[in-house]
């Protein structure tokens, strides 16, 4: 390891849902079975009810069909982001070259520039008008910005969004956790702790379900252990986040960040218990032995 606890990674942003093709699928046999009971009864008026539905249906098709064939593309446009450095660069500036008319593409193009630089994403965001954005997509995008919000300790700001933020109706389980923890490490933020906790423990970072969002959850767990002064169970979690990735630890340590001196002392004291740490700060310790090591290490800002 030749770093300490620097620039902490960016938790991972919240997925756009996915529509399933299956689902589809069961609505059109669906709507099969009751043509063939209409027809059966002979009934005119209800033919003709079943025709204008038919119709409209056909029509929400079309425009779901298009939904999915976009989310494709950018689907591939994000695996490429994700390959490598020159690969994200590629597809950001594909994204921009598209504009900012398209609702989804904006999000891409924030959740992309979220993995290096949370300031430009969060402006990004800040151009998209929540009425236009589709219904099935609005708590992700309500989520991705309050993450960005708490990554820039604008805990105020990401309250308001968290508001009408519903987990527990995301059927995704990764971005239900992504949303579980990012709600409820607004309220354990901003003196909503027991709503806090209540979240977690139907979406706990110890369920192998949500591995996924593991991270995110502890995170939340520990800020809100904190706000009730748990300090045992907070550095139990800060711990298990440092075997995780002892640099996640400068999620707490960052001063953007605005964690509170004592939370960040413990995230200090779990990071200076780290074998590959007390190695690493002997190396940067002065000739002689002058100063204790490991106390000039702080994270580096973006």
């Amino acid at each position: 390891m030749s770093e300490g606890p620097s620039a902490p990674k960016m938790p991972e942003m919240p997925e756009m849902p996915a529509l399933k093709v299956k689902n589809l699928a069961i609505g059109g046999a669906i709507l099969v079975a009751i043509w063939a009971l209409v027809i059966s009864s002979g009934s005119k008026v209800a033919m003709g009810v079943m025709a204008g539905l038919t119709v409209a249906l056909a029509v929400a098709a079309v425009w779901v069909w298009r939904f999915i064939m976009k989310q494709q593309s950018l689907l591939k446009i994000v695996q490429k982001g994700a390959a490598s450095p020159e690969g994200r660069e590629a597809a950001l500036k594909e994204l921009a070259a598209a504009g900012d008319k398209d609702v989804m593409n904006v999000v891409v193009r924030a959740q992309l520039e979220a993995q290096t630089d949370p300031d430009q994403a969060l402006a990004t965001l800040d151009k998209i008008d929540m009425k236009k954005v589709p219904a099935m997509a609005l708590d992700q995008v309500r989520g991705l910005k309050a993450q960005l919000l708490l990554l820039n300790g604008r805990l105020e700001d990401a309250s308001q969004l968290c508001q009408d933020i519903q987990p527990s109706k995301t059927q995704e389980v990764s971005a239900r956790g992504m949303l579980a923890a990012t709600v409820a490490e607004t309220w354990a933020r901003t003196g909503r702790a027991k709503e806090a906790r209540e979240m977690l423990a139907t979406i706990s970072p110890d369920d192998a379900a949500y591995a996924q969002s593991r991270v995110p959850l502890l995170f939340a767990r520990v800020f809100a252990n904190f706000a009730e002064t748990k300090n045992g169970l907070v550095k139990k979690d800060l711990t298990a986040i440092a075997k995780e990735n002892i640099n996640l630890l400068g999620r707490f340590l960052d001063p953007r960040f605005k964690t509170a001196p004592e939370l960040a002392r413990m995230a200090q004291e779990v990071a200076m218990a780290d074998p590959e740490m007390q190695k690493m700060a002997r190396k940067m310790a002065p000739p002689g032995g002058g100063g204790r090591p490991g106390t000039a290490i702080r994270p580096t800002r973006r």
